[in-house]
């Protein structure tokens, strides 16, 4: 029998669509039919787990962490529609029955908590080879270490305000006979809220000791046998002896001890060393440990209270412990508020502003929703949006400068790092030289991203001759030549079907088209054709060809060719032509100028110009602490839209902030999508 005979057309590797279960492309992004991000899941990065679909439906897309116990991924559950966190075991803890108890046990235990304090469980099971695994919510926050760390000392009211939502979690647990035994700042996770603070979750409850009544089987741990991490292990855990709630507490005052002072109580050269210091060293004052913190008397009696090495001697249990640091915080905010009276110092935005809630009445601290009611607040609209336009005045002049005086085609280009300001000054410079008399066309890429061929030099070619869509129907194009016709068909038309000639040929015949087009505006007046280029690097190919093309073989007209990319891109334009400017940060003492006095920004020397848009849009939603990392603080903002909002700018990322509003209603399945798009406006 003879093989069968190949058809002309070379076959393409599929793979299904983990929601919808419809073939996609490997090189997709997104799924086409349902718009799952199918380009997120990983390929061949030796994780057997990850583009993997679990029994109970869950689709491990990447892994977001590993840690002692087992590794954990994002997934999506389609029935659902959810993101989920699925923690799994390593495996070469399976032979350990004791690791396989202690997993189990965290489940056991972190299913019993329901409390907003503490990381919800969904599910647990065990994959096909028989890994057990746990399905938990996604946290999208930072531990708590990690936010020490980055924002350096936090305020007072902040370390007791998370302190006592851990406390509150932990008296829940504390009352189903759950004690956690590893608590630390890394297992502590904040998550901003709408009203600006943080919503703490308690997590990893791998070493939790559940009271063993009506649990069957062995317990996970036995008598003197030590868990947990050394630096907050409290004295009678350490030892090995039985233990209660108020281990937890000793925990607690260990992490208030760090957070005031930067520093933990017990330092030493090995675990058993800390240990043994927490057994029977004395805890120090941390006013001594931070003298320049200032820390308030009625603080430190807590800390001391909390750290005290019998557990008789602490407070009774996690309520307790949450009464006395709110005590001592009113405690300290009365002085302070006296000292201001006396002083006269104005009340800060940040810290003690209030405003009336339209819809409960309330005096509420300002934030963007109520605190009791999650109405909307009026806000501050006295910020200027877009912010003002300044430091760049010597840029901006050297782009006038660039402008041709005689019958030449110019070149210049802005570089720069995204958040940089490009844009903004093109858009500046456009309205300087509008004034001016000149023809500013401005292209951007195509609003899908995906680089459509002849896209940008299209837009350019109708804007510069403008145009009519009757006149492209009629190919009615005065003056233009047989090959420039040729071209604008292949640029408006998308070429004729049969045409034979080299891509070569099309090439030269679209550069001819764009020179047509520059002729005719530079020939209708009135002033120069100024052409703006932003975001070449995300331009399609063909239109960069035939800018290049241009200006490497202009014609003989006055006009301006204005280009703005980011570092590392090549477009071709070469040297001798055109000049290009690098665009960096601003310096700080032009930023402060800027901002509301009480705006408070990281000190660092130069800051990106849209770093201070995003600060000034987050402080007037009634955003209280500011990351000091663009992408955290982009981050954030984004948290603080309601879940419609959320859905439809996922769905506008997949198809285009062009797209028909209709169409985006249908990908995200709401009803009234208006009321979301006007949130996000």
């Amino acid at each position: 029998m003879n093989p069968p005979k190949a058809t002309g057309a070379p076959l393409v590797e599929v793979s299904p669509c983990p929601h919808c279960k419809n073939p996609c492309s490997p090189s997709s992004q997104y799924c086409p039919t349902c718009g799952f991000p199918v380009g997120s899941v990983a390929r061949g990065d030796g994780d057997k787990f990850i583009g993997t679909t679990l029994s109970a439906g869950y689709h491990i897309v990447e892994l977001i962490g590993v840690g002692g116990m087992g590794r954990v991924y994002r997934a999506e559950q389609a029935v659902l529609g959810r993101t989920v966190a699925v923690k799994i075991i390593h495996p070469q803890l399976l032979s350990d029955e004791n690791s396989a108890l202690r997993f189990l046990t965290e489940a056991r235990a972190a299913s019993q908590l329901n409390h907003p304090n503490s990381i919800s469980v969904f599910d647990f099971g065990r994959t096909d080879d028989g890994q057990p695994y746990l399905v938990m919510e996604l946290l999208r926050g930072k531990d708590l270490g990690l936010v020490a760390h980055e924002e350096g000392e936090l305020p007072l009211s902040r370390i007791v305000d998370v302190l006592r939502q851990v406390l509150a979690a932990l008296g829940e647990a504390h009352a189903l006979g759950i004690i956690h035994r590893d608590l630390k700042p890394e297992n502590i996770v904040l998550q901003p809220q709408r009203r600006g603070g943080d919503l703490v979750k308690v997590l990893d409850f791998g070493l939790a000791k559940l009271n063993q009544q009506n649990i069957p089987g062995p317990s996970v741990t036995s008598p003197g046998i030590v868990c947990g991490t050394p630096d907050y292990m409290a004295p009678e855990q350490g030892r090995g002896d039985n233990i209660d709630g108020r281990s937890d507490l000793y925990a607690v005052g260990v992490i208030l001890f760090q957070l005031l002072t930067g520093k933990l109580p017990f330092e030493g050269d090995s675990p058993t060393q800390v240990v043994m210091m927490h057994l029977s060293v004395p805890a120090p004052d941390p006013r001594q440990v931070a003298p320049r913190r200032e820390i308030p008397a009625a603080i430190a009696e807590v800390v001391k209270k909390s750290l005290a090495k019998k557990p008789g001697d602490r407070y009774a249990d996690a309520h307790e412990f949450s009464d006395a640091l709110e005590a001592a915080l009113a405690g300290v905010s009365e002085r302070s508020g006296k000292r201001e009276a006396t002083t006269g110092a104005a009340p800060s935005l940040m810290t003690g502003e209030t405003l009336e809630c339209e819809a409960c009445g309330y005096q509420v601290p300002r934030a963007r929703f109520c605190c009791e009611c999650a109405a909307p607040l009026p806000q501050d609209r006295s910020a200027q949006f877009p912010a003002p336009f300044t430091g760049r005045s010597e840029e901006l002049a050297w782009l006038e400068s660039r402008r041709p005086n005689s019958a030449q085609v110019a070149g210049a280009r802005i570089v720069g790092e995204a958040g940089s300001g490009k844009s903004r000054l093109l858009e500046e410079f456009s309205q300087v030289v509008s004034a001016q008399g000149d023809q500013v066309i401005l292209v951007n890429p195509d609003p899908y991203g995906a680089r459509v061929a002849h896209y940008a030099v299209g837009e350019a070619v109708r804007a510069l001759a403008r145009l009519r869509p009757e006149q492209i129907d009629g190919q009615d194009f005065p003056r233009a030549t047989n090959e420039v016709v040729r071209g604008l068909g292949d640029i408006l038309r998308g070429g004729t079907r049969g045409d034979l000639r080299s891509p070569m040929e099309r090439r030269h015949a679209v550069a001819g088209a764009l020179r047509w087009a520059l002729v005719e505006a530079a020939a209708r007046g009135p002033g120069v054709p100024v052409l703006i280029l932003d975001d070449m690097d995300r331009m399609d190919v063909p239109s960069l060809h035939a800018f290049a093309d241009v200006l490497g073989d202009p014609p003989s007209v006055a006009s301006l060719f204005l280009g703005a990319h980011t570092g590392g891109f090549e477009t071709g334009w070469g040297s001798s032509r055109t000049v290009a400017k690098m665009l960096g940060p601003l310096e700080s003492k032009l930023v402060r100028s800027l901002l509301p006095a009480n705006t408070t920004l990281p000190s660092t020397e130069d800051i990106l110009p849209l770093y201070i848009d995003q600060a000034l849009r987050h402080h007037f939603e009634g955003g209280t602490h500011i990351p000091a990392r663009m992408g955290d603080l982009i981050h954030q903002r984004l948290d603080l839209l309601d879940a419609d909002s959320r859905r439809v700018l996922q769905g506008l990322s997949v198809m285009g902030f062009s797209s028909v509003i209709s169409d985006i209603a249908e990908l995200v399945q709401i009803d009234g999508i208006e009321e979301a798009i006007n949130s996000l406006r």
